[in-house]
């Protein structure tokens, strides 16, 4: 229902601006769905005050299917950017301004995305995307990129990009290794050894 409001300046109270688009929006439903906003929103910040909350670290797009989310729970891939990427932005972004039901969304779908995609070239882009952009306690997204890899660990080492990967961030390396080992170290989990 909410849906239909969606970026019309019927009863818009508030604006969302990211890199000189500007989306209008309603403060008591970007409220309702997210604690960030609730207190930047009606508390004395300045959100409140200018009627605006400017997004500098997320791309458009992701800004723009963050809000369709907020509005209608559900979000597109508008901008052709590769699901398992876009997924990934949208866990970081629910991350960011507190809006659960985002996060457990966009889980669901990056668990689907890399299932089908952990083969392309979009695998090791969205498994770095998912280091660098999630703290080490937030297993959501890191315990299934290494699952992924886990089980096709034989494909993706003759892979450029997954090389480098490892290579790269080393969060990454050490989570796999301890997968292939049969552990989970730092949670005390088990899990069958790649042999099985």
């Amino acid at each position: 229902m909410a849906g239909r409001y969606y970026n019309t300046d019927y009863l818009s109270d508030i604006t969302v601006t990211c890199e000189g688009q500007v989306f209008m929006a309603h403060r008591i439903i970007l409220s309702a769905h997210s604690k960030c906003f609730a207190k930047m929103l009606n508390g004395n910040w300045k959100e409140s005050s200018e009627g605006n909350v400017e997004i500098k670290d997320f791309d458009p797009g992701v800004v723009d299917a963050m809000l369709r989310f907020i509005y209608s729970f559900e979000y597109d891939n508008t901008q052709g950017t590769p699901p398992m990427i876009l997924d990934a932005h949208m866990y970081q972004i629910a991350d960011k301004y507190d809006i659960a039901a985002l996060k457990t969304e966009s889980k669901k779908k990056f668990e689907l995305s890399i299932a089908n995609g952990w083969a392309t070239d979009d695998f090791p882009v969205a498994a770095n995307l998912v280091y660098v952009s999630t703290p080490s306690e937030d297993r959501g997204l890191r315990d299934l990129v290494v699952e992924i890899a886990r089980k096709n660990i034989d494909q993706l080492v003759s892979k450029d990009g997954f090389c480098e990967l490892t290579r790269e961030t080393p969060d990454f390396s050490a989570d796999l290794i301890s997968f292939l080992c049969g552990k989970d170290f730092e949670h005390g989990k088990s899990y069958p050894s790649a042999s099985n």
